[in-house]
Parts: C-alpha cells; structure tokens; sequence
C-alpha cells in the first residue's frame, strides 16, 4: 500500500513539474538575430521614421509617430500578446515582462491623441521627437532595431 503511494505521489509530482517547466521555462525568441543583423524591411521603417520626425513638416512628425506605433503593434504580436487593439495587447503585459512597459504606453498614448484629435492637438518637432526616443527604448529592449 506504501508503495503505492509512493509511485501516485511520484507520478503527480512529475506530472507538476512538466507543467511548471511549460509555463516559466518558456523559449523567448528575439526579434533581432545577430547573425543575420535584423530585418532589413524593418530598418527601412525605422529609417523612414526618424526622417520624418526631421522634417520641417508637422505632419510628418505625426505621421513617424503612427508608423512607429504599427511598429509597437507588430512586436507585440510577435511577442504572442493577443488583442484587438495595442492597447488591449499591452494590457495583457505583465511587468515583469516588459521594463519599458510605461514608455511603450506613454508612447501609445500620444499616438492615440495624434488619431483621434488630429490637427487638434499640439504637437511640436521636439514632442515627437521625445516620442520616438520612446518607443526606441522599448525596441531596443527587445533588440528589435
């Protein structure tokens, strides 16, 4: 009879640890490979984005920040982040997961302002360049540019 509980207990505790082992020792892929050097359609947005953000041009400077944003979209899909919306994606975020979490939704939330308001809301070259440099940072932490 011990014996036998000894193997059920056995069983079920390898049976909780195959289940830990799928849920916190998950592979992360990297967007960025260093062997082939990125993506380069993705460095040809990324170029297009800080051009814009120099232009002279105020739309411009809203269009880099919509663009960056699709960006933004791109990787959390990537990432495996299910939603309708980047908002809903990034809400599905854990902390832990995303240090630059605050920057993305700060980010996110300009762009969100620049859609709906349009021409109404203000919008200077050094504003949007400080947006950019937002979502740089939250690239850059998944070695995604």
């Amino acid at each position: 009879l011990f014996l036998i509980g000894i193997i059920l207990s056995l069983h079920g505790l390898h049976t909780v640890r195959s289940r830990e082992e799928e849920i916190y020792n998950k592979k992360i892929e990297i967007a960025y490979d260093e062997v082939t050097k990125g993506d380069p359609e993705l460095a040809h947005k990324w170029d297009k984005i800080l051009t814009l953000v120099e232009s002279d041009n105020e739309s411009d400077w809203r269009q880099s920040i919509i663009e960056a944003d699709i960006i933004l979209g791109e990787l959390l899909t990537k990432m495996g982040y299910k939603g309708e919306t980047i908002g809903e994606q990034m809400s599905r975020v854990e902390k832990g997961d995303f240090k630059t979490l605050a920057q993305a939704g700060e980010a996110h939330h300009v762009r969100n302002r620049i859609a709906h308001d349009g021409s109404d809301y203000p919008l200077s070259q050094h504003d949007a360049r400080y947006v950019i440099s937002l979502y740089r940072e939250v690239f850059e932490e998944f070695f995604y540019i």
